[in-house]
């Protein structure tokens, strides 16, 4: 039950863990393909806007390109040597034609050149004039004939957009127009394609590793949050062996002694005396144990939602005391009280009786006959402190932690004794219910001792 409630777990945890990665991750890889045409878009037009206007010396070719009309090479473009650049810019009226990048003062080449230089090298440049219906390639290099770039020209002159995409040609566009003269920058739709597939490549594997790493997390969480589970079973299962076996042997007891009846049916009442007493004894045993039972189940039903009010827990303390001396006078045990007279505190006044009661009882039950049984009430730090001590039993090290757990008797040597395991239980919830403290201790120097911490009323 407990591995199939973790299985489900897991796989919910990290179908939800993929369903939240995967929308940071879309949105994320959305947002990178959009400030890859924005990019995109910038760098474009810092291709386009060093050329100016069209240069009177340029002529369309039959291939498509432009070359000068005489045989020099003109200063804005580049030799073979300086292809990862930009070409600069074309002279105008005379002015000095633009130098090379020059280096900064710490020997580096000027960032922005150097950076629109390495991101246009697929991007074509084009110059058309739709007066002449002349298209001039001027710069970079793109796998289309001349006719289809003069057809994709016309089209981008007919959008509205200055940047956008053809998909019929495979091409992005950006475009600059001036009267009739436009500058036109082109690029492969198989740039953006590239840049998003390594994109997504890189996405699905920070999936991937995130998932990986989750899923151990997921592991451990499920048995975490199991856990709680996994004790509840436990103490259920614990407390219906428990329960059994309490009430195996009244019931055994019961049907033995009704045996026995039937078959001496002649006999007197008198005569069967000792197997009556015995049925009786065993009926109000299993009745003990289901009042109990009830008690637990009704203060844990009722929760802190109680009446509380000044209860004088001196005149409870002494009370209780007086109800044992009885029972101290037979087993000849010694009881030793330090009791501070007017001490009132905030609870509920028969949970307050029960508590002094049932910590006296537990008291005497697990301390031999001659023994020592200390009662002792202080005020400390504005708390009322109740303590009873019996020093000739010692709970240990390892039972301690479940004393006040339902049906818990592992020590052996305290088990032997009547009762359920139930009274601390309820000396626990009652004191709960009051916003008492509850608390234990045992050594075999000191004994075991049990403390409650009162509110003291105001």
């Amino acid at each position: 039950m407990i591995k199939g409630y973790r299985k489900r777990f897991v796989i919910i945890n990290m179908l939800l863990i993929a369903a939240v990665l995967a929308a940071v991750l879309v949105a994320f890889g959305i947002n990178l393909s959009q400030n890859h045409y924005s990019e995109l878009k910038k760098t474009m037009s810092q291709v386009i806007e060093p050329f100016g206007a069209m240069p009177d010396d340029f002529r369309p070719t039959q291939n498509g390109e432009n070359k000068p009309n005489d045989d020099s090479q003109p200063p804005w473009f580049t030799t073979d040597e300086e292809k990862d650049g930009v070409p600069p810019a074309q002279p105008q009226n005379g002015d000095a034609p633009p130098q090379k990048p020059t280096e900064d003062k710490k020997g580096g080449m000027e960032q922005d050149n150097r950076d629109v230089r390495r991101r246009n090298e697929s991007i074509t440049t084009v110059f058309y004039n739709s007066t002449d219906d002349e298209v001039s390639v001027l710069w970079g290099d793109i796998s289309l004939d001349e006719a289809m770039i003069k057809a994709a020209v016309k089209e981008i002159v007919g959008q509205k957009e200055e940047f956008g995409e053809l998909k019929d040609y495979g091409l992005i566009y950006y475009k600059e127009g001036v009267g009739s003269t436009y500058r036109i920058a082109l690029a492969d739709m198989a740039y953006i394609t590239s840049r998003t597939t390594r994109t997504a490549i890189e996405l699905l594997l920070v999936f991937v590793v995130a998932m990986i790493i989750f899923f151990p997390i997921s592991m451990w969480l499920s048995k975490v949050a199991s856990k709680p589970m996994e004790d509840a079973i436990n103490m259920e299962r614990e407390f219906v062996a428990n329960i059994s076996h309490d009430l195996k042997t009244p019931i055994t007891v019961i049907l033995a002694n009704n045996s026995i009846l039937k078959d001496n049916a002649d006999s007197k009442i008198s005569e069967q005396a000792q197997w009556i007493d015995s049925t009786d004894e065993a009926a109000k045993e299993m009745m003990k144990m289901i009042n109990e039972m009830l008690t637990l189940s009704s203060l844990e039903s009722v929760g802190r939602n109680v009446g509380k009010s000044p209860v004088s827990l001196s005149s409870a303390v002494e009370k209780a005391v007086l109800q044992t001396e009885s029972l101290a006078f037979d087993r000849k045990i010694t009881v030793e009280d330090d009791i501070q007279a007017d001490v009132t505190v905030e609870a509920v006044p028969e949970y307050v009786g029960r508590i002094c009661n049932s910590l006296l009882e537990n008291a005497f039950k697990y301390e031999p006959d001659g023994g020592r049984v200390a009662v002792a009430l202080s005020v400390v730090k504005k708390k009322a402190v109740l303590s009873v001590r019996n020093f000739g039993s010692v709970i240990s090290d390892e039972d301690m932690p479940h004393i006040f757990e339902r049906f818990y008797r592992a020590d052996k040597s305290r088990a032997s004794h009547q009762g359920h395991g139930l009274g601390l239980p309820i000396i626990k919830q009652m004191a709960e219910q009051t916003g008492a403290e509850v608390s234990a201790s045992s050594s075999a120097e000191k004994g075991t001792e049990f403390t409650v911490v009162f509110e003291l009323s105001e």
